[in-house]
């Protein structure tokens, strides 16, 4: 009887844990804070001569260019949540994602799309200004030129209709 009673409690004797209790610990996590944005060029606005880089901007800051769009620089006055402000010199006005600004000689015009925006394709004697993304007081500027020159004529503005004088 005796070998039969130890039997049987050996196997519970293997079930208990004479040592201390082991601290058991939590998974670490961690916080999914959005990447920093970045832009091809970093800072490098020398870049943007040619009228086509990506930057990143945070402060005022002078683009100097060389005539695309019929613009020899853009001031960005400052960056918002929304987006940024700017001036060319012939105009000032607010970029925010998912807008394109163009600018060509003798006029300029702007559209707006809902999500990912979509690099604006080069257009001859077009400069377009697009703000990809916005996160922490630092904005990436995108420019794009078809290069200096005249914009194509459904651009250009109308001639003027001069009457004819008859006597």
């Amino acid at each position: 009887m005796k070998r039969a009673l130890l039997f049987l409690l050996l196997p519970l004797a293997a079930c208990t844990n004479d040592s201390e209790p082991t601290e058991t610990r939590a998974p670490a996590t961690t916080s999914s804070a959005p990447p920093a944005v970045t832009a091809a060029d970093g800072r490098d606005y020398g870049a943007c001569l040619d009228g086509t880089c990506e930057v990143l901007v945070s402060e005022p800051v002078d683009i100097a260019l060389t005539g695309q769009g019929g613009v020899d620089r853009i001031s960005v006055r400052a960056v918002t949540a929304e987006g940024i402000e700017f001036s060319t010199g012939d105009g000032s006005g607010i970029l925010t994602p998912g807008c394109v600004s163009t600018l060509y000689e003798n006029g300029s015009g702007s559209r707006c799309s809902s999500g990912e925006p979509a690099k604006p394709e080069p257009v001859d004697g077009v400069l377009a200004m697009q703000v990809v993304d916005v996160r922490d007081g630092t904005a990436v500027l995108r420019l794009v030129s078809g290069g200096a020159g005249p914009p194509p004529s459904s651009l250009r503005p109308p001639l003027p209709v001069i009457p004819t004088w008859r006597p």
